[in-house]
Order: structure tokens, then sequence, then C-alpha cells
């Protein structure tokens, strides 16, 4: 469009006849086509940084989806942050939308709850209809579920819906169906060492929509997935046992990492939602607790009255389904841990404080719990010992390998205190189960060896010598644990570069690991093949393995010269 045009090349609008609409910039489309109203979606306006709409000056855009486009503004009025979110212009133009709006407007704006996005104002204009709410920085339920790939641990699980729960019962107690409920409109805050707060997004808007053109668009492809059978059936039957339903459909996805009811046509989907059962939760998660499967499946009840009654009820469930995985203790007081624990055994474990440190070679922020670490890896005496108390004996088809660097299962003389090798994944967890602790995470491994200071070796940034680790001997052999001191970590751990690659409890998937959850990230759902993490690199492997960020990974029952493991022990 010329600069000097007079009217809007979307909607012929004469944009230079209301003041609070010029401004700084004019509006843009985003796309110079149009359509007649009966056909999809307008591409959306865009409104240009620095546009004014009323007291609201726009500064960038949040998000889009089938509704309209979500921007963050600067209120100038109250000198604070807030979400515009603007009906796409094929929306606003709509009478009775239009009429809808101005009547849910009220009840929107009389909501107050710490799990409801507070609505603040409402702007509406010849052709526009916007939102005016609170932003929320965090991310959707839906991006936090990509996050943990489909595996968001229970306890999370039981924070996250407590909230949500907690928020859809203040709408039913003022007579609000959300209508909508879905993991795009559940956003969270808080995360890297605090607890997720969820709120809840868009109660009414459906309802302002219902019924018009816009659900007979591409729009609710992804409603479709989290809509009630008596909704498909009956669109304006929708009660709060509805909304249960699509609770049910989200806590469905959250923990497994799928919807139950998935395609490309809306028909299919909703039809599916009427007709048929849902496949159980287990079948894709199986360390599911029973009690949480059953409540996720009675929640999908095709009839309302086999569903939990109210969110009070589903919330009563929800915490007596997940009660084991509810801290009953305070967390300990970082001051009051020893900073090494000395079993009775003989080894010693090093506190690593809880606390955010650079992850990944692109030095991301990830927040870990305190843990202990043991101070170096697990010996052959160690590990033998283990062996004859428990009997213990592998039964995959690698066995042959287990163990072979002994000889008639004895360990050479002077190799009692080299660490363990020819030990899979399989073994070293068994090891660590008996002796009371775990293998760590991917994570937490990382925060022992790199600090909080992102260093580039355990030691810091100086290349590795002779004397800060076993390194590059292809022809070489481990020696005995700590023999390297000048090469310990900032914690005083041990041979965390060289001697043997360790063990570490994740599936490896490099996605997870330079995008995953920030706050004790661990990845459990395995991929197209089953590859387990190791760290450390090992007497055989260059410099390069040596880095904090160094990274490789092998089938469970894989066993070798260079591998093997140390355990960790959480606090509290």
């Amino acid at each position: 469009m010329p600069p000097d045009a007079r009217f809007c090349g979307v909607c012929g609008h004469d944009d230079t006849s209301d003041p609070a609409l010029i401004p700084t910039e004019r509006f843009a489309p985003r796309s110079t086509s149009f359509a007649r109203p009966a056909s999809p979606p307008l591409p959306p306006m865009r409104l240009l940084p620095g546009t004014m709409l009323s007291v609201y000056r726009i500064e960038s855009v949040i998000g889009e989806g089938g509704m309209g486009v979500v921007y963050r503004a600067r209120d100038e009025a109250r000198g604070r942050a807030v979400a515009l979110k603007c009906l796409h212009t094929n929306l606003a133009g709509d009478a009775e939308i239009r009429r809808r709006f101005a009547r849910e407007a009220k009840v929107l704006r009389g909501q107050s709850h710490p799990n409801i996005v507070a609505v603040y104002d409402f702007v509406e204009h010849e052709y526009l209809l916007a939102i005016v709410m609170e932003v929320v920085e965090g991310p959707s339920l839906a991006q936090h579920i990509a996050k943990w790939r489909g595996r968001v641990p229970f306890a999370e699980i039981l924070v996250v819906f407590q909230g949500v729960l907690e928020a859809v019962a203040e709408g039913h107690r003022h007579g609000v169906i959300h209508r909508d409920l879905k993991p795009d409109n559940i956003l969270l805050s808080g995360g890297g060492g605090e607890a997720l707060r969820p709120k809840v997004v868009d109660f009414g808007i459906a309802k302002i929509l219902e019924g018009t053109t816009y659900t007979m668009t591409g729009a609710l492809l992804g409603t479709c997935s989290y809509m009630s059978p008596e909704q498909v059936q009956r669109p304006h039957a929708a009660d709060p046992r509805s909304d249960i339903y699509s609770l049910g459909i989200t806590l469905y996805q959250v923990v497994t990492g799928q919807v139950p009811f998935a395609g490309t046509n809306h028909f299919a989907i909703m039809m599916a939602h009427v007709n048929e059962a849902p496949r159980p939760p287990s079948e894709l998660r199986p360390d599911i607790p029973p009690l949480l499967e059953r409540l996720i499946l009675d929640c999908l009840a095709k009839d309302p009255a086999g569903r939990p009654a109210s969110c009070d009820a589903f919330r009563a469930r929800l915490d007596e389904a997940l009660a084991t995985f509810v801290s009953q203790r305070p967390p300990p007081d970082p001051s009051s841990l020893p900073p090494v624990l000395k079993r009775t055994s003989g080894e010693e474990m090093v506190l690593v404080p809880g606390g955010p440190f650079l992850m990944g070679k692109g030095r991301r922020t990830v927040e870990i719990d305190a843990f202990y670490m043991d101070r170096a890896p697990v010996t052959n005496q160690e590990f033998l010992t283990f062996v004859e108390v428990t009997g213990y004996r592998p039964t995959d088809q690698g066995t042959a390998r287990f163990l072979c660097h002994l000889r008639s299962g004895k360990i050479p003389r002077g190799q009692e205190d080299h660490p363990v090798v020819y030990v899979s994944w399989i073994d070293a967890r068994a090891y660590a189960m008996w002796a009371g602790k775990r293998l760590p995470t991917e994570a937490e491994w990382e925060k022992a060896a790199r600090g909080t200071d992102g260093r580039k070796y355990p030691w810091g940034r100086s290349e590795p010598g002779l004397k800060k680790a076993n390194f590059g001997r292809k022809d070489g052999a481990t020696v005995r644990v700590g023999t390297y001191p000048e090469g310990a970590s900032p914690y005083g751990i041990l041979d965390l570069a060289g001697n043997v690659w360790e063990w570490c409890e994740d599936h490896d998937e490099p996605s997870f690991y330079e995008d995953g959850p920030s706050h004790n990230p661990r990845n459990e759902r395995k991929g197209e093949k089953a590859l387990l993490v190791m760290r450390g690199g090992s007497y055989m492997y260059g410099p390069r393995s040596l880095r904090t960020y160094a990274r490789t990974s092998f089938e469970a029952e894989v066993r070798f010269a260079g591998g093997g493991f140390r355990c960790v022990l959480s606090v509290g």
C-alpha cells in the first residue's frame, strides 16, 4: 500500500479517521490478498510495533492461532506490560460475535483467581476486538509436554493439575464453563527451582464463538481433540462435566505425550469421542499408578454421569492417586548438609549444591536440585563385592563380555582400585539399587563436572595434560581411581574426565539435551533405537572427549573395556 494511502488495503476502512489508531505506525496487512466473508479466515491483520490502541502501545507478537494474534504491549496509563489478544478480522466483523463479546466481557473481567489469567480490559473498534490480559512469562503446558517428550514427572503433573482444577472450579462456581480446555490454554510460570504455577486462559472465549462460522473452519482442529461427546452431538449442551472430559484428555496427554483420539479429519476425531474407547494410558506409560489410570478413564466416560461429578471430586481422586509423589518433608537447608558423606563401606560421596548451571555446548541455563555423587567411579573391588554378595548374573545376550577383564572371576593384582569395566547400563543400575543409590541423570553428571562457571573441562579451561587425566592411549589401560587429583571438578570430584566413560540414567536424544526441561531434566523416553548416555571420555579417546559437554551413547546391554560408572544419592 502506498505510504500516503488513506484507506486500508484489506478492509477499505478510512484509517485516518480515528486518532486512537493513527500513531506512530499504520496497520500492516499480513497479505495483500483478501477473501469473501464465507471463505476461510482472512490473514490476520498485523499491528506494527509502536501502534497505539487506546492506551496500549504494541511492542511485539507473542503468538498466533486460529482465533487471532496475541501481542505484547505496554499499558501507558498504568506503566505495565500486558498481552493483547486481537481476534482475526473475519471474526471481529461478525455481528453475533461482537454482541457476545460485549456480554461476556463483563463476566470475564469480574473473574479473579491466582490460577486464571487476569483480564484487564477490552478494546472494541469498528473492525477490531481485543482482550487485554496479564502477561504470563512462561511456556504453555503443550510446550512443557513437548520438552519432556511426553514423560512429565508425576510430581509436576500433580502440582500443575491441582492449580488447573482450582481455576476451573472457580469458573464453575460463577457459572462459567470454559468449553475449550487444552494444553495450549494452560500457561506455566515458575520453574527453574520454583514450583510450577499454572494459569488458565481464554475462559468464555469458546462461548463467544460457539455456533458461528468460525467453528466450521480449520481453526478448531486442535480443539476437536479435546471435545466432549455431548459437545459433538449437542454443542449447546456443555456443562461442567464437559470441562472435566476435556481435562481428562489433557491429563491423558500430559501422562503419555499423546491424545487418545488424533488425526487430521475433524469428523473422524469427533466421532471417535462419541464411539471409540481410548487406549489405556498404561500401554503408553507402564509406570502410571493404577489409580491415576482409573481416574483418567473415568474422566473420559462417554456418559457424563460416569465422570467425576465436579472439579473438587476430580482433585480428591488425583491427590489420592499421586499421594506417593508428594514430599512430606520441607527441602533441607543447604547449610545443614555435610559437604562429604562417608559411607560405612568406605567410599566417599561429595555434595553438589542445588542451583543453576550452564548446560551443553549452547550453554542453556538448567536448574538442578542438590545431590551427592561418588567421589570416584565404582571400582573392581566394590563391584565384585556386589556380585559375591548378591549372586548377580546378567541374562541378556551380551553376558559373555560381563567382567571379562577378570581372570576366573578374580581381580588382577594391583587393579582392585581401578574402575570396573565391561559393565552394561543394566549392570550399573543393578549395583546402584543394591547400594541404595542410583545412576546420575545426564544433567547431574554435567553439573558435577562443570560447576556454575560453564568451564570447558572439570579443572577449568586449560587444555588437558599428563597431570589432568588418563586419555589418548589406544593401547593403554585404566589406572587407579584418583590418580589425577589436579583434574578434580569444582566440587572435588575425581576422574570426571578420562579413564572410563560413565553411564547416565538418560536415554539419548540430542534435542532433549539441547532443549529439554530447565529443571531436573531426565529423558526416560526411548527413541527409535534405545541408546543410553555415557559421559566423560576414557583412556582410549582423545582430548575432545574430556570436555564437560562431550557425550556418547550405547545400547543398554553393551559392555566394553572403557565403560564404567559411578552413583549418586538424592538429598532429602
